[in-house]
């Protein structure tokens, strides 16, 4: 009854020890592990990853650095160059074969580049939209100093089915999106250390409240790995935070992930 709804096990980090972390996580209760693509290699690692183990839903997307990769340069990490495109056109085709679980990660981004890449930015994002739309699939969204921007995209399209993960944009904007359009926040496992994700997880509507882990990044413990079993710890804050059992909270984001995705 545990579910990670934002993961990255196609990582480099997880290259030696994959089974012994989704064993991990089945030990931990985990009965789901969405599992995001960024671009073409990870997009088709998570697809045989998700035949593989039952546990994994995939998530196909284009990272919003990625969706530029023609444009971009000068970046603190590597960017492949790959026909967006392309690579829009086989994310539908998998959605519409049945094999995927979510639109994502997709978005915008405005940490690592600049105001000249948004309008390629948003054009992919919005293709991306509609396939989720076309095939009714909840979408995953990275938004990054563009929260604002996303949402009136999404709301513009008409978009239900959202989860914002590891969101950082301002908390009032978020707890408005929750309330006005129904869309998810989904809480990293760092956040017994950040206060912002303290926050939401707190004030959000209940309903509107599911956990991930962006693994291997923000970890519990700053410098380690994170894996998806550490959602459990979000859940122990997110009982403590509303004064409700453990069971409580676990039962509540079950019922908002089950709901969020159909399933």
């Amino acid at each position: 009854m545990y579910v990670d709804v934002h993961s990255h096990l196609t990582h480099e980090d997880f290259a030696s020890d994959l089974p012994e972390v989704i064993a991990r996580a089945e030990q931990s209760g985990l009965t789901a592990i969405v599992v995001n693509g960024l671009e073409p290699k990870s997009n088709q690692r998570i697809l045989q990853l998700a035949q593989q183990y039952p546990v994994i839903k995939p998530a196909l997307g284009i990272y919003p650095i990625e969706a530029i990769n023609d444009i971009v340069s000068n970046l603190p990490f590597p960017v492949k160059k790959f026909d967006v495109l392309e690579e829009i056109a086989s994310i539908r085709r998998e959605v519409a074969a049945g094999r995927v679980f979510a639109i994502g990660e997709c978005g915008l981004d405005g940490h690592w580049v600049g105001e000249e890449t948004f309008a390629a930015q948003e054009k992919v994002f919005e293709q991306l939209i509609g396939i989720a739309l076309e095939f009714d699939k909840p979408l995953i969204i990275h938004t990054r100093k563009r929260e604002e921007r996303s949402m009136e995209i999404l709301a513009a399209h008409g978009v239900k089915r959202v989860d914002f993960h590891c969101y950082g944009g301002k908390s009032k904007l978020a707890l408005r999106a929750a309330e006005q359009h129904g869309w998810y926040f989904s809480i990293p496992a760092n956040a017994r250390n950040n206060e912002s994700f303290r926050k939401l997880l707190k004030e959000l509507p209940q309903e509107q409240v599911l956990t991930e882990t962006d693994c291997p990044y923000l970890a519990p413990v700053r410098g380690q790995r994170n894996e998806p079993a550490n959602v459990v710890g979000t859940i122990k804050l997110m009982a403590e935070l509303r004064s409700w059992t453990e069971d409580q909270a676990k039962a509540q984001v079950w019922q908002n992930f089950q709901r969020l995705f159909q399933v």
